[in-house]
Protein backbone atom coordinates (compact mmCIF):
# COMPACT_ATOMS: atom_id res chain seq x y z
CA UNK A 1 0.00 0.00 0.00
CA UNK A 2 1.10 3.14 -1.08
CA UNK A 3 2.13 6.42 1.16
CA UNK A 4 0.74 9.44 0.16
CA UNK A 5 3.98 10.94 -0.41
CA UNK A 6 5.68 8.16 -2.61
CA UNK A 7 4.47 9.28 -5.82
CA UNK A 8 1.85 7.33 -7.03
CA UNK A 9 -1.06 8.53 -8.74
CA UNK A 10 -4.67 8.18 -8.23
CA UNK A 11 -5.27 6.27 -11.66
CA UNK A 12 -2.61 3.78 -10.85
CA UNK A 13 -4.44 1.44 -9.08
CA UNK A 14 -2.40 1.45 -5.98
CA UNK A 15 -4.54 2.16 -2.56
CA UNK A 16 -3.03 4.98 -0.69
CA UNK A 17 -2.27 4.40 3.08
CA UNK A 18 0.23 3.17 5.47
CA UNK A 19 1.98 0.00 4.74
CA UNK A 20 1.13 -1.71 7.87
CA UNK A 21 -2.08 -1.31 10.40
CA UNK A 22 -0.75 0.85 13.73
CA UNK A 23 -0.67 -1.82 16.23
CA UNK A 24 -2.54 0.49 19.55
CA UNK A 25 0.00 1.03 22.18
CA UNK A 26 -2.62 0.51 25.25
CA UNK A 27 -5.76 -2.06 26.15
CA UNK A 28 -8.82 -0.66 25.85
CA UNK A 29 -10.54 -1.89 29.23
CA UNK A 30 -12.31 -0.36 31.45
CA UNK A 31 -10.84 0.05 34.65
CA UNK A 32 -12.49 -1.65 37.53
CA UNK A 33 -13.15 0.15 41.58
CA UNK A 34 -11.10 -2.48 43.96
CA UNK A 35 -12.62 -0.78 46.70
CA UNK A 36 -14.30 -3.30 49.51
CA UNK A 37 -17.50 -3.48 49.72
CA UNK A 38 -19.02 -3.00 53.01
CA UNK A 39 -22.81 -3.73 54.24
CA UNK A 40 -24.67 -0.80 55.17
CA UNK A 41 -23.99 -0.17 59.10
CA UNK A 42 -27.10 0.57 60.28
CA UNK A 43 -29.48 -2.16 61.06
CA UNK A 44 -31.86 -3.44 58.81
CA UNK A 45 -34.03 -5.77 61.43
CA UNK A 46 -35.68 -3.49 64.01
CA UNK A 47 -35.20 -5.63 67.11
CA UNK A 48 -31.53 -5.03 66.67
CA UNK A 49 -31.35 -0.85 66.83
CA UNK A 50 -31.79 -0.40 69.97
CA UNK A 51 -28.77 -2.34 70.93
CA UNK A 52 -26.79 -0.03 67.71
CA UNK A 53 -28.19 3.17 69.32
CA UNK A 54 -27.15 1.86 72.94
CA UNK A 55 -23.38 0.97 71.29
CA UNK A 56 -23.07 4.35 70.00
CA UNK A 57 -24.23 6.31 72.81
CA UNK A 58 -21.32 4.26 75.33
CA UNK A 59 -18.51 4.48 73.05
CA UNK A 60 -19.10 7.79 71.47
CA UNK A 61 -17.56 9.40 74.87
CA UNK A 62 -14.41 7.64 74.33
CA UNK A 63 -13.39 9.39 71.57
CA UNK A 64 -14.55 12.92 71.91
CA UNK A 65 -10.99 13.85 71.82
CA UNK A 66 -10.13 11.81 69.03
CA UNK A 67 -13.07 13.11 66.92
CA UNK A 68 -12.61 16.80 68.79
CA UNK A 69 -15.98 16.44 69.61
CA UNK A 70 -17.32 19.42 72.21
CA UNK A 71 -19.55 18.31 75.41
CA UNK A 72 -22.33 19.96 74.11
CA UNK A 73 -22.24 18.06 70.99
CA UNK A 74 -21.27 14.36 72.52
CA UNK A 75 -24.43 15.52 74.78
CA UNK A 76 -26.58 16.02 72.68
CA UNK A 77 -25.62 13.32 70.77
CA UNK A 78 -25.98 10.87 73.85
CA UNK A 79 -29.59 12.30 74.41
CA UNK A 80 -30.42 11.27 70.82
CA UNK A 81 -28.86 7.65 71.04
CA UNK A 82 -30.36 6.91 74.60
CA UNK A 83 -33.81 7.75 73.82
CA UNK A 84 -33.69 6.13 70.34
CA UNK A 85 -32.05 3.11 72.19
CA UNK A 86 -35.53 3.58 74.46
CA UNK A 87 -37.95 3.64 71.59
CA UNK A 88 -36.79 1.12 69.95
CA UNK A 89 -36.12 -1.75 72.74
CA UNK A 90 -38.26 -1.25 76.04
CA UNK A 91 -41.01 1.10 75.12
CA UNK A 92 -41.59 -0.65 71.96
CA UNK A 93 -41.86 -4.27 73.35
CA UNK A 94 -43.73 -2.95 76.26
CA UNK A 95 -46.49 -1.10 73.94
CA UNK A 96 -46.83 -4.52 71.65
CA UNK A 97 -46.92 -6.76 75.21
CA UNK A 98 -49.69 -4.08 76.42
CA UNK A 99 -51.62 -4.66 73.02
CA UNK A 100 -51.64 -8.34 73.54
CA UNK A 101 -52.78 -7.85 77.02
CA UNK A 102 -55.50 -5.54 76.03
CA UNK A 103 -56.80 -7.99 73.12
CA UNK A 104 -57.20 -10.85 75.48
CA UNK A 105 -59.14 -8.68 78.60
CA UNK A 106 -61.41 -7.78 76.01
CA UNK A 107 -61.80 -11.53 75.13
CA UNK A 108 -61.92 -11.98 79.24
CA UNK A 109 -64.27 -9.00 79.51
CA UNK A 110 -66.89 -10.81 76.50
CA UNK A 111 -67.18 -14.48 77.18
CA UNK A 112 -64.95 -14.81 80.53
CA UNK A 113 -66.21 -16.27 84.03
CA UNK A 114 -65.30 -15.56 87.57
CA UNK A 115 -67.35 -13.77 90.61
CA UNK A 116 -64.31 -10.80 91.17
CA UNK A 117 -65.19 -7.68 88.69
CA UNK A 118 -63.05 -7.09 85.68
CA UNK A 119 -60.16 -4.79 85.31
CA UNK A 120 -58.88 -3.25 82.32
CA UNK A 121 -54.81 -3.91 82.43
CA UNK A 122 -52.43 -0.99 82.83
CA UNK A 123 -49.56 -0.78 80.54
CA UNK A 124 -46.51 -1.18 82.51
CA UNK A 125 -43.58 1.08 80.84
CA UNK A 126 -39.93 0.52 81.51
CA UNK A 127 -37.87 4.18 82.78
CA UNK A 128 -37.08 6.64 81.04
CA UNK A 129 -33.45 6.71 80.03
CA UNK A 130 -31.19 9.11 81.91
CA UNK A 131 -30.18 12.06 79.69
CA UNK A 132 -26.85 13.85 79.97
CA UNK A 133 -26.96 17.16 82.87
CA UNK A 134 -28.82 19.91 81.35
CA UNK A 135 -31.12 17.60 79.04
CA UNK A 136 -34.66 17.11 79.43
CA UNK A 137 -35.48 15.51 76.27
CA UNK A 138 -35.03 15.55 72.68
CA UNK A 139 -36.66 16.78 69.52
CA UNK A 140 -38.04 15.04 66.41
CA UNK A 141 -35.18 13.76 63.81
CA UNK A 142 -33.03 12.25 66.41
CA UNK A 143 -32.34 9.22 63.88
CA UNK A 144 -31.61 12.21 61.14
CA UNK A 145 -29.27 13.69 63.42
CA UNK A 146 -27.59 10.51 64.28
CA UNK A 147 -26.86 9.78 59.96
CA UNK A 148 -25.53 12.97 60.00
CA UNK A 149 -23.19 12.99 62.81
CA UNK A 150 -21.76 9.40 61.42
CA UNK A 151 -21.26 11.43 58.01
CA UNK A 152 -19.55 14.10 59.84
CA UNK A 153 -17.37 12.03 62.39
CA UNK A 154 -15.78 10.40 58.94
CA UNK A 155 -14.38 13.49 57.93
CA UNK A 156 -12.52 14.19 61.29
CA UNK A 157 -9.23 14.19 61.30
CA UNK A 158 -8.55 12.11 63.34
CA UNK A 159 -11.02 9.23 62.53
CA UNK A 160 -9.64 5.70 61.71
CA UNK A 161 -11.85 3.08 60.27
CA UNK A 162 -11.06 1.33 63.82
CA UNK A 163 -12.85 4.24 65.35
CA UNK A 164 -15.69 3.55 62.78
CA UNK A 165 -15.84 -0.12 63.38
CA UNK A 166 -15.97 0.72 67.58
CA UNK A 167 -18.66 2.70 66.60
CA UNK A 168 -20.85 0.70 64.45
CA UNK A 169 -21.08 3.41 61.82
CA UNK A 170 -18.77 1.28 59.54
CA UNK A 171 -20.68 -2.04 57.92
CA UNK A 172 -18.94 -5.17 57.91
CA UNK A 173 -17.08 -6.64 55.33
CA UNK A 174 -18.93 -7.45 52.09
CA UNK A 175 -17.90 -10.92 51.53
CA UNK A 176 -21.10 -11.98 49.33
CA UNK A 177 -19.54 -12.46 46.00
CA UNK A 178 -21.99 -10.90 43.12
CA UNK A 179 -22.21 -11.95 39.71
CA UNK A 180 -24.59 -9.72 38.43
CA UNK A 181 -26.06 -6.19 39.12
CA UNK A 182 -29.39 -5.72 41.57
CA UNK A 183 -32.10 -3.65 41.03
CA UNK A 184 -34.55 -2.06 42.87
CA UNK A 185 -38.04 -0.65 41.51
CA UNK A 186 -40.31 1.80 42.25
CA UNK A 187 -43.86 2.91 40.92
CA UNK A 188 -43.71 6.91 40.79
CA UNK A 189 -46.91 9.00 39.58
CA UNK A 190 -46.92 12.11 38.15
CA UNK A 191 -48.69 14.79 35.61
CA UNK A 192 -49.90 12.81 32.68
CA UNK A 193 -47.01 10.01 33.24
CA UNK A 194 -46.45 6.67 35.38
CA UNK A 195 -43.30 5.76 35.83
CA UNK A 196 -40.64 3.51 37.25
CA UNK A 197 -37.50 4.98 39.02
CA UNK A 198 -34.69 2.33 38.80
CA UNK A 199 -31.86 2.14 41.16
CA UNK A 200 -29.29 -0.25 40.28
CA UNK A 201 -25.76 -1.66 41.67
CA UNK A 202 -23.46 -2.59 39.13
CA UNK A 203 -20.68 -4.16 41.21
CA UNK A 204 -18.21 -3.52 39.08
CA UNK A 205 -19.38 -3.75 35.94
CA UNK A 206 -19.02 -0.61 33.64
CA UNK A 207 -22.87 0.11 32.64
CA UNK A 208 -25.83 -1.61 32.66
CA UNK A 209 -28.73 -2.23 29.92
CA UNK A 210 -32.40 -2.09 31.10
CA UNK A 211 -35.02 -3.64 28.59
CA UNK A 212 -38.73 -4.05 28.91
CA UNK A 213 -41.74 -4.42 26.73
CA UNK A 214 -45.28 -3.55 26.63
CA UNK A 215 -47.81 -6.44 27.00
CA UNK A 216 -47.40 -9.22 25.25
CA UNK A 217 -44.64 -7.33 22.79
CA UNK A 218 -41.36 -8.25 22.54
CA UNK A 219 -38.32 -6.48 25.27
CA UNK A 220 -36.64 -3.74 23.72
CA UNK A 221 -33.71 -1.85 24.94
CA UNK A 222 -34.92 1.29 26.80
CA UNK A 223 -31.15 2.31 27.53
CA UNK A 224 -28.03 1.76 28.96
CA UNK A 225 -27.08 3.38 32.21
CA UNK A 226 -23.99 3.51 34.07
CA UNK A 227 -25.18 5.67 36.78
CA UNK A 228 -28.33 5.40 39.50
CA UNK A 229 -30.89 6.08 39.31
Amino acid sequence: MALWSSGAMWSSAVFWGPPSPVAPTFENHPKRKTNMQRQPYYPRPLGDRSEWHTNFATKLPGYMAALALSQAEADNALADNLTLAYGLGGWIVSIREHSTACTSSLDTLSFGSGSTNFVFPDAQMPPLPTLPAGITGVKPGALQRTFVLAQALKLKPGYTEAIGLDLGIVGEEDTVEHTRPEFTLKAEGGDGCDCVRVRHKKFGHYAVAVDGKRGSGSFELLGISNDTP
